[in-house]
C-alpha cells in the first residue's frame, strides 16, 4: 500500500517533514498567545507583496521585542523550496513567530529563543459567486478598544476576532463589522473595508485602531494609479449603509463586494464599477 509523503515546513533555521517538526511545551506563543503571525498568497510560485508582509512582521516584533532576523529575501528563497518540495504553485503561506522558549513570568526577564514556522498548503478560493452576488455583513455586538495598540499588529491572540467571525456565522453572515468605542468603524474579523461615495474610495482611518492590511496598502496604491480618489477617515456605520458601493479585502480574498448588512441591501451595484475595477488591476498585479 503507498503512503502519501508528508508535506515539509520550515521550522527554526531547517526544512523539515511536517510530521518532525516539535515545539516546546513552555514556548510562549503556546502559553500566551505571544507572537505574530502573516498569511499571504502565491501566485504561479510567486508570493505576493512579501516585502510588505515580512515588513509588517518585523515592525511588529520589533514592537513587542521578539527577536526576528529573517529578509525579505531569505524568506523568498525559503518559501520556493516549501513550494517546490510539497509540489505547490498556488499556495497559501502562514508565517508564525512566537517569544518562543524562556524564562517564567509574563515578561520575561532573559533571552528568549523564539520559535519561527512558515508552513504552505494549497489555496482554496472563495467561491466564484460571492464576487458576482457579494456577501453579506452584520454589526458585531464585540466593540473594539479605540487605543489598545494590539489591533494594530497581526498577534497570536486571536480569540476576539474568533468571537466576532462566530457571531456572523451564526445569523448566517460572512464577517461582521466591527465598530470601536467611539462608535468609528474599524473593520471586519478577516478584512479591511473599504466604501464608494459618487466615485472616491473610503476606507477608515488607522485612527479607528485597525490592522493595517497588505491588501488595504495595496488598494490605496491602486487608487493613486488610476487616479481614483481615495481617503482614510473616521466614520460611523450609517455612512457605510448609505454608500454606493461597500468591498472587503485581505491577501486571500482580494477584493471581495458587499451586498447587504444587517439584513439590508447596500450599494447601487453589485459588484460596483469601481470595486470591479480595482479587483481587475489587483488581479493584473498579481500575474
Amino acid at each position: 500500500m503507498m503512503t502519501s509523503t508528508p508535506n515539509v515546513i520550515f521550522l527554526n533555521d531547517a526544512i523539515v517533514d511536517e510530521t518532525e517538526g516539535r515545539l516546546r511545551i513552555l514556548d510562549r506563543g503556546f502559553l500566551y498567545g505571544d507572537g505574530l503571525f502573516e498569511t499571504l498568497r502565491t501566485y504561479e510560485k510567486r508570493p505576493f507583496r512579501l516585502d510588505s508582509h515580512v515588513t509588517r512582521l518585523t515592525n511588529s516584533a520589533r514592537y513587542f521585542d521578539i527577536p526576528f532576523h529573517y529578509t525579505t529575501q531569505n524568506l523568498q528563497q525559503i518559501i520556493e523550496q516549501l513550494l517546490t518540495r510539497n509540489k505547490l504553485r498556488d499556495a497559501y503561506v502562514r508565517m508564525t513567530l512566537s517569544r518562543g522558549f524562556g524564562t517564567n513570568g509574563l515578561v520575561p526577564a532573559g533571552i528568549c529563543q523564539p520559535t519561527f514556522l512558515i508552513h504552505t498548503k494549497p489555496f482554496t478560493a472563495y467561491p466564484a459567486s460571492f464576487y458576482k452576488t457579494g456577501v453579506s455583513l452584520i454589526t458585531s455586538s464585540i466593540r473594539r478598544s479605540a487605543t489598545c495598540p494590539i489591533s494594530n499588529h497581526k498577534t497570536l491572540s486571536y480569540l476576539t476576532n474568533y468571537l466576532v467571525k462566530k457571531e456572523a456565522i451564526a445569523q448566517g453572515a460572512h464577517d461582521a463589522l466591527i465598530l470601536n468605542t467611539e462608535s468609528h468603524v474599524s473593520e471586519c474579523a478577516v478584512s479591511n473595508i473599504f466604501l464608494v461615495e459618487r466615485n472616491t474610495v473610503i476606507t477608515p482611518s488607522l485612527k479607528a485602531n485597525l490592522l493595517p492590511g497588505v491588501t488595504r496598502g495595496t488598494i490605496l496604491e491602486l487608487c493613486k494609479r488610476n487616479g481614483v480618489h481615495a481617503s482614510e477617515e473616521l466614520f460611523g456605520l450609517e455612512r457605510v449603509l448609505a454608500a454606493d458601493e461597500v468591498f472587503l479585502t485581505n491577501s486571500l480574498m482580494e477584493v471581495m463586494p458587499v451586498s447587504a448588512i444587517n439584513g439590508k441591501t447596500v450599494g447601487r451595484l453589485v459588484p460596483g464599477v469601481i470595486t470591479s475595477l480595482l479587483h481587475n488591476e489587483y488581479q493584473a498585479l498579481t500575474h
